[in-house]
């Protein structure tokens, strides 16, 4: 992961704009944000799903496999 930001929010807690994978249905790479206290989490080796709560499934899915949400419904569908 490539940080690309840190947005400093004292309201609602810093986070890190990251940058995701290059997507392998459009190419294209991506960004999500995270907490702080997330970054630290991934830092000490726990696993996304764990450490990123804040996100949804499918957005954790884009910081695991750079797939994005949209092209994951185009090759896939829709969830049922």
């Amino acid at each position: 992961m490539k940080v690309i930001e840190k947005i400093y929010d004292f309201e609602n807690g810093d986070k890190y704009v990251v940058e995701t994978k290059e997507c392998f249905h459009c190419g294209e790479t991506g960004t999500v944000e995270i907490f702080t206290q997330e970054m630290f989490y991934l830092h000490q080796g726990m696993h996304i799903q764990e450490a990123v709560k804040s996100l949804d499934k499918d957005l954790r899915e884009q910081m695991i496999t750079g797939t994005h949400p949209k092209c994951w419904v185009e090759m896939f569908g829709e969830e049922e």
